[in-house]
């Protein structure tokens, strides 16, 4: 009579099957929080016939732990408690996956890459953005890049800031701009509200602004803003150069709501609008350097030109739509005119050129025929060559920015500022730099590239 076959004890670390295991670098724990015995017993038979190595026991050799329909919180407290019962030799961490990377890695008799959907690891919790060390309260004294991380937050605050400009509300202008500002210089993205505690500029409207965005998606106040008649409106009309808030609130108040119903009216645009209109595009701030926001409405020399000669040759018919020359006030010498006029006192054309329009492209409003030109702005600026830092300067960046840099000079070190110059009032001394850099340098503040002004 035949003796009975004795069942093999598989899995242990000592055991022949083990030793010659085709994947050294690999050992399977198969855990058993709703794996039964039997269960694990087939997975681990299976595992060394393909050349696995399988432990018995979890020890500090263990690479991979293999679970079946466990969650990751369950993994991650078995894995918990068993680093807190094992000796310090012992306290590995080895990857906690579900049961489909075994299958995957039997079925293709290698072990396969541990992937992202393979792991029973719980997310660590995304740590809140760190208030920064110094947020700056001058946006002259803090970077702002053109592209940022937090643009639907900062877009939201720009639309309210907006809306109290066209209301004539300059403490909420300023406030929810200010706001804005912060969130454009913030090296990462804004999840939790929390992450603005500490943060200059950011009143309690602001906050509950951003919390609605984060928490929702939407803000009902930004939506209504958005919708009505009156910012759509306004916007509209603001767009075609030389046209301020008082001029688009006169024309609101009195019926007006479309481009072609301004048109219908010649009478009350400025030789300027009239050439602006249908509405040329706005180049980027960020592209060039920075011009004027508007067109001064006093003017000098403010005329139509069709055909324009110069030096013995001829600019094409129809270039130039509208130019008005000013002639400047801002010398060599002497300090620069406390005003803050975005134009300041040098010589300057103001032009707006008619190019042609590409084909397919189009331009303004997309109801009726599409436009055969676009009016693009062209500023001309005369400065001297000791003033050409400070224009340089003062015609970078973006709106804010200016304010904030001149505000600062004002409020932090008792000097005016603008593009003609830099000057101590008390001392009666006129600054003077050979670059941006020296202008930054009399500031005491850290010289910001053009490209990093975009407050």
């Amino acid at each position: 009579m035949l003796p009975k076959r004795r069942r093999a004890q598989v899995g242990a670390p000592g055991d022949p099957a083990s030793s010659e295991a085709r994947f050294p670098g690999v050992a399977i724990y198969l855990a058993e929080p709703h794996m039964g015995s039997s269960r694990r017993a087939f997975l681990t038979r299976l595992a060394l016939s393909k050349g696995f190595r399988v432990l018995d026991a979890y020890s500090s050799e263990v690479t991979h732990v293999v679970m079946e329909q466990t969650s990751a919180e369950e993994a991650s407290h078995w894995q918990e408690h068993r680093v807190a019962t094992a000796s310090p030799r012992q306290c590995s961490r080895p990857a906690l996956l579900d049961i489909s990377w075994f299958t995957e890695s039997m079925a293709a008799g290698q072990p396969v890459p541990v992937e992202c959907r393979h792991r029973l690891e719980v997310a660590a919790p995304r740590k809140g953005l760190p208030c920064p060390a110094r947020m700056l309260p001058y946006a002259c004294q803090r970077p702002t890049p053109l592209t940022h991380h937090n643009s639907s937050l900062s877009e939201a605050l720009e639309m309210l800031a907006e809306a109290a400009g066209f209301e004539g509300s300059e403490g909420r202008f300023l406030s929810f701009r200010r706001a804005a500002a912060v969130l454009k210089a913030l090296p990462s993205p804004v999840t939790a509200l929390s992450q603005l505690q500490g943060l200059p500029h950011f009143g309690e409207h602001s906050r509950r602004v951003v919390q609605e965005l984060l928490e929702q998606g939407v803000c009902e106040e930004v939506e209504r803003v958005r919708l009505s008649e009156r910012y759509q409106t306004m916007k509209l009309f603001m767009g075609i150069f030389g046209v301020g808030v008082k001029t688009a609130d006169r024309w609101y108040r009195e019926g007006l709501r479309t481009l072609d119903s301004l048109q219908e009216q010649p009478q009350r645009l400025t030789q300027q609008q009239k050439a602006a209109l249908p509405g040329p595009e706005h180049p980027s701030p960020a592209a060039r350097r920075r011009g004027a926001a508007a067109a001064g409405e006093g003017s000098c020399g403010a005329r139509p030109a069709w055909g324009h000669r110069d030096a013995g040759w001829w600019l094409p018919e129809g270039l130039v739509l509208y130019q008005q020359h000013h002639r400047g006030g801002c010398g060599h010498a002497e300090p620069p005119p406390r005003q803050s006029h975005p134009m300041d006192a040098f010589e300057r054309t103001f032009c707006i050129l008619g190019l042609p329009q590409p084909s397919g492209v189009p331009v303004g409003s997309t109801q009726g025929p599409c436009p055969t030109r676009k009016a693009v702005r062209v500023d001309l600026v005369a400065v001297p060559i000791s003033r050409l830092p400070f224009a340089l300067l003062g015609w970078t960046g973006s709106k804010h920015f200016q304010r904030e840099l001149r505000r600062f000079c004002r409020k932090e070190r008792g000097l005016w500022l603008n593009s003609c110059g830099l000057f101590d009032p008390e001392q009666k001394m006129l600054f003077h730099a050979a670059s941006e850099e020296d202008i930054f340098r009399h500031l005491g503040l850290e010289y910001l590239p053009p490209e990093q002004r975009n407050a």
